[in-house]
């Protein structure tokens, strides 16, 4: 995924695609229908990219327009990478949910 300038995703139907938050942590702008929730996953700066369900031609514009500009990419991809990483890294999803589930379980601290 790296090696992708742009990453598309077309779905009719998500919740929360693991592979929108690869794209950003590969620090790629991403290009989708606002299902599920990609809207709010993505950088603030993606989100003018992120079209309605079922516009094939704003999802295929969003493409075209992050294919012809360059400087627009790598801007919109270090936004996504950075929100990947304080939002989306493993070790603080973890404490994350240790922290909910505790608050569930009426625990301080789960082991």
């Amino acid at each position: 995924m790296g090696l992708f300038d742009v990453f598309a995703l077309s779905s009719d139907s998500e919740q929360f695609p693991i592979s929108v938050v690869q794209a950003m942590a590969a620090g790629l702008p991403v290009a989708a229908p606002a299902v599920g929730d990609v809207a709010g996953m993505v950088a603030k700066e993606n989100r003018p990219l992120i079209s309605r369900p079922g516009d094939e031609g704003a999802l295929a514009q969003a493409i075209e327009t992050l294919a012809l500009d360059e400087d627009l990419r790598e801007r919109i991809g270090k936004a996504n990478r950075d929100k990947a990483l304080a939002c989306y890294d493993e070790a603080r999803m973890i404490a994350a949910y240790r922290r909910l589930y505790a608050s569930a379980s009426g625990r301080q601290e789960l082991a």
